[in-house]
C-alpha cells in the first residue's frame, strides 16, 4: 500500500516542504515562492501576467508561457491541493525514474495540459473585442478603472495558470507504476487502488469537462494525464502506436494458432496430436521464461485442452 510507504504517510505537514527527492523538492519550493511573490501587491500582480496562460499571448509570439504557467496559483487552497498531491504522487514515482526523468515528466504533463486547453480555447476573445460587442462585465471594468491595463482584463476574464495539469500527468504515473497500491481518499472517504482512483478521477474530468461554466481547466488535467500516461509508455520502449499494432499482430497469429491446431469434425488425428503438442511446448517455454502470471487466456486455454485430452485418453 502507498499509504504503508514511508514517504506516502507524511505523519508531519512540515515533510512536504522538505522531501528527500531534489526535484521534487525544488519543483514544490518553486510553487510557493512563485505563490509568495505573485501576492506582492501591483508587483505580484505584475509577476502573474508575467506567467498566465493564454492564447492572446501565443498568438504573439510569447511561447514560454506553456512553461511557466504552471508555477503560478490563484490562491492558497489552490497551490496547497496541487503541491500536496505532487508530494503524495512525486514522492514514488521520483524514486523509481530518476530526478531528470521526473522533472521532464512533471513539464511533459504541464506542456500537455496547457496545449489541450490553449486547443479548446485558442479562439476566445481578447477583452477589447469583448468590450466593442458590448459585453457589460468588462464595459464596466474599464469604466471602474480607465487605466486598467489589457493584462489585468485578461487575467479576469480568461487565461489559465496552476500546476494541476503537470500534477494529474504525476498522478497517472504513480498510477502506471503502481497500480495495486491502495489509497486512502479524504472524500469519499474510502480506500482504492491506486489504478482505481485515477480511472475514476479521469471519468469525472471528462464529465464535467462538458460544463461551460466551470472555472477549472478540466482539459488541462486531462491533457497533463495524457502526457504522464504517454511518457511513462515511452520509459518503457513501448510507444501507444507501436503497442497496438503489436497487439493487433499477436492477436491475428494467436487466431491463426487456434485454427491451425483446431481438432477437425470426426474426432481428433495425429495430426492435430501435433500440433497441440508444439502450442503446449510453447506455452511451457514461455512459462519457464516469464512465470505464470504473464500467461494469457489463450496458453492457459492450450494448458487446458491438453490436459482434458491427457485425461480422455487414460479413461479410454
Amino acid at each position: 500500500m502507498l499509504s504503508d510507504r514511508d514517504y506516502y504517510n507524511p505523519g508531519d505537514y512540515r515533510r512536504m516542504l522538505r522531501p528527500e527527492g531534489s526535484v521534487l523538492k525544488l519543483l514544490i519550493w518553486l510553487n510557493v515562492i512563485v505563490f509568495l511573490f505573485t501576492g506582492l501587491g501591483k508587483a505580484g500582480a505584475a509577476l502573474q501576467n508575467l506567467l498566465i496562460l493564454h492564447p492572446y499571448y501565443i498568438r504573439h509570439g510569447e511561447v514560454w508561457r506553456l512553461g511557466s504557467y504552471m508555477f503560478a496559483h490563484g490562491d492558497f487552497w489552490h497551490l496547497l491541493f496541487n503541491i500536496w498531491g505532487l508530494y503524495i504522487f512525486g514522492k514514488p514515482v521520483e524514486r523509481q525514474l530518476g530526478a531528470r526523468r521526473f522533472l521532464n515528466l512533471y513539464m511533459f504533463g504541464g506542456l500537455l495540459g496547457g496545449l489541450a486547453w490553449l486547443g479548446t480555447n485558442w479562439t476566445a476573445p481578447i477583452a477589447a473585442e469583448l468590450v466593442g460587442k458590448g459585453n457589460i462585465l468588462v464595459a464596466n471594468a474599464v469604466q471602474l478603472d480607465q487605466h486598467l491595463k489589457m493584462d489585468t482584463l485578461l487575467r479576469v476574464y480568461g487565461g489559465m495558470i496552476g500546476a494541476s495539469g503537470a500534477v494529474f500527468g504525476v498522478m497517472v504515473a504513480a498510477a502506471m507504476a503502481f497500480p495495486t497500491d491502495r489509497v486512502a481518499l479524504f472524500f469519499p472517504p474510502v480506500v482504492m487502488k491506486l489504478r482505481t482512483m485515477v480511472i475514476c478521477y479521469t471519468i469525472i474530468e471528462i464529465w464535467q469537462s462538458f460544463d461551460q461554466n466551470s472555472s477549472i481547466a478540466h482539459l488541462a488535467h486531462l491533457g497533463g494525464g495524457l502526457g504522464g500516461f504517454l511518457y511513462m509508455r515511452r520509459l518503457r520502449g513501448d510507444a501507444p502506436t507501436e503497442s497496438f499494432l503489436a497487439r493487433l499482430a499477436d492477436r491475428w497469429q494467436r487466431w491463426r494458432r487456434r485454427r491451425a491446431f483446431r481438432p477437425a469434425k470426426g474426432g481428433d488425428g495425429p495430426g492435430a496430436d501435433d500440433d497441440l503438442s508444439q502450442e503446449v511446448n510453447r506455452v511451457l517455454d514461455k512459462l519457464a521464461q516469464v512465470g505464470y502470471d504473464q500467461l494469457s487466456e489463450e496458453d492457459l486455454a492450450i494448458l487446458r485442452a491438453a490436459s482434458e485430452r491427457l485425461k480422455a485418453r487414460s479413461g479410454r
